[in-house]
């Protein structure tokens, strides 16, 4: 069961996650390839890089859950990381980019269900918040995600002028 702590992180989650899919419901398959958020990267490449990164720290969830403090291999970089998940992404269609989106969510929801109160304080490193708890990498999870909605809302503003 639950802990009644991350109740209301999980519904900022389903609302962040409900306001992206509003969006991403706005484009059909060749918009989402053409319409780019920023230089490198269109709304479908943002599909990719939420899903990479939603499993990425899911996973480092999962191990600040041990106690064991994790810490980032020696030269990791962020930036390589995700042009990596973008990339492996490519090849899916719109549809099943939104789906895998969707199942990181599952996998993440999962895992919070299985989450103790003593766990929400263990640490780790985060590539950009650096050493932060469990509880605040869930946080992280739900503000990332908003984060890009904002940016392929404010794109699809623009380009509807």
């Amino acid at each position: 069961m639950m802990l009644a702590e991350l109740e209301p992180m999980v519904a900022k989650l389903n609302e962040s996650r409900a306001t992206l899919m509003r969006l991403l419901d706005q484009l059909a398959e060749i918009q989402s390839a053409q319409v780019m958020v920023n230089p490198e990267w269109s709304v479908k490449d943002i599909v990719g890089h939420l899903t990479g990164a939603e499993r990425g720290m899911t996973r480092m969830a999962q191990q600040f859950a041990t106690g064991s403090n994790p810490q980032l291999p020696a030269g990791y970089n962020n930036d390589v990381y995700n042009a990596r998940q973008v990339e492996k992404r490519k090849s899916l269609t719109y549809a099943q980019a939104r789906a895998e989106l969707e199942a990181s969510r599952v996998d993440l929801l999962a895992f919070m269900d299985s989450v103790s109160a003593p766990q929400l304080d263990y640490r780790g490193e985060h590539p950009i918040r650096g050493d932060i708890s469990l509880r605040e990498l869930l946080d992280v999870i739900a503000w990332h995600e908003g984060l890009h909605s904002k940016e392929i809302s404010d794109k699809l503003l623009e380009v509807r002028k």
